[in-house]
């Protein structure tokens, strides 16, 4: 186990299994020089430091065991597949948005990626999509309360709204780093005690409210 654990290389075929590959094609990676490879007791073998770092370089090829290529870039670029994944949108509808708005490309290993500094500046440019991760993050901001908004809902300052959180009367959830009030929460708080009154509106109007979306921040 030890000796596997370390060692530096491996067969041609075992390249070819990790990928999932018949043997045509694993030589076919060999002769286009994408990583070192040496000869031991005549057999051809495969660096795996330089099979690790060619794989995480390019988008390409994939392991079967579904570690994600291309880790080494994905500060720099996104490919189709990614950005299907972020806006839940069609592979047709990408190639549309990067024809459309001219988004910044670059060839790995013969495949297409989009600068994903490209992609971000679009994003931010326009209003028709919405990331997966935006349009959950914008139903859990509907979903709940700020501390600042309690306090304003409240007339009451915030080391006040603080201390009832402290008390445990809310329920809590985190929307990036911002720690929020469940609307859920705040009513059955609200509804269960008299010390405390809403400052702008009648009680009866609290559920109205707390379906508003636009409050300040």
């Amino acid at each position: 186990m030890e000796g596997q654990q370390n060692k530096t290389s491996m067969s041609v075929m075992e390249m070819g299994r990790l990928l999932g590959l018949k043997k045509t094609d694993s030589y076919w990676l060999i002769k286009k020089g994408y990583f070192k490879t040496i000869q031991a007791a005549g057999v051809m073998r495969v660096m795996i430091d330089s099979f690790e770092d060619w794989y995480d370089h390019q988008f390409t090829y994939r392991k079967v065991d579904g570690t994600k290529p291309g880790q080494a870039l994905k500060d720099e670029l996104m490919t189709v597949s990614d950005i299907m994944e972020v806006l839940n949108i069609s592979r047709k509808s990408v190639e549309w948005v990067i024809h459309r708005y001219h988004l910044e490309t670059r060839m790995v290993y013969g495949k297409r990626c989009v600068e994903r500094s490209s992609f971000d500046r679009w994003y931010l440019s326009q209003p028709r999509y919405v990331s997966n991760a935006d349009a959950e993050k914008k139903k859990l901001m509907a979903l709940s309360f700020s501390m600042p908004e309690v306090a304003r809902l409240l007339g009451v300052t915030r080391n006040a709204v603080y201390y009832l959180v402290a008390a445990d009367v809310f329920e809590i959830i985190y929307v990036g780093k911002q720690k929020r009030i469940t609307k859920a929460s705040f009513e059955k708080w609200y509804g269960s005690q008299n010390r405390y009154k809403l400052a702008d509106c009648q009680p009866e109007q609290i559920a109205e409210r707390s379906e508003e979306n636009g409050l300040d921040h």
